[in-house]
């Protein structure tokens, strides 16, 4: 299997380029926030469905073993926000302690463990981390924020801030301007202000 298809950023980018082609939209208008069925995706329930069928075939196809969703657990996440079905689904196919979780233990997390599930796994923050001036977009760091309970709004349609109740400061970026590595370095340092305050 290309080693590729078991990493968190292909299967961000496939579901959020699925999300761009079905909804017919631009990938900076991606907000992870919303809803597969609120604007401006406006997608129905059935053709959420018909998202996760694909990516269980494309799972399937890659890896040559078969990954199961349950109706259960289609039908607790049909109507989730973007970014925690990504995070929902990352759960089942990134490899942990050498196997996918079953649905089982993912109906079980709770928001804390499957917080720290993405901090533990999290190639993303690492990559943020290792190269601020890479050309990262408002998306990236949204994806990382929803895995982190970190809240995120966009103000005035020019800049987006985050901030979260154990971190006194709130970091702000751009979304129309290039996001500059002293953007990057302040969220990073963000979560890890979120880490020294968990301990």
């Amino acid at each position: 299997m290309p080693e590729a298809v078991d990493t968190e950023a292909f299967w961000v980018g496939t579901i959020v380029d699925w999300l761009v082609a079905n909804a017919s939209l631009r990938k900076e208008r991606v907000d992870l926030k919303r809803k597969f069925t609120q604007e401006p995706y406006n997608l129905s329930a059935v053709r959420v469905l018909t998202m996760m069928d694909e990516l269980v075939a494309l799972h399937d196809g890659a890896n040559g073993a078969r990954l199961v969703l349950s109706q259960n657990w289609r039908l607790a996440h049909r109507n989730d926000t973007v970014g925690d079905f990504i995070v929902a689904f990352l759960r089942l196919v990134l490899p942990g302690d050498g196997r996918a979780a079953t649905d089982k233990e993912v109906s079980s997390a709770g928001p804390m463990s499957e917080s720290r599930q993405g901090r533990s796994h999290n190639h993303r923050l690492e990559a943020l981390r290792a190269n601020p001036g890479g050309d990262w977009k408002p998306v990236d760091l949204e994806i990382i924020a929803s895995q982190y309970a970190m809240k995120f709004r966009k103000i005035t349609g020019t800049h987006e801030v985050f901030l979260h109740p154990s971190v006194p400061h709130c970091v702000t970026i751009p979304l129309k301007a290039r996001i500059r590595p002293p953007h990057v370095r302040a969220f990073v340092a963000m979560i890890d202000g979120m880490d020294e305050a968990a301990r």
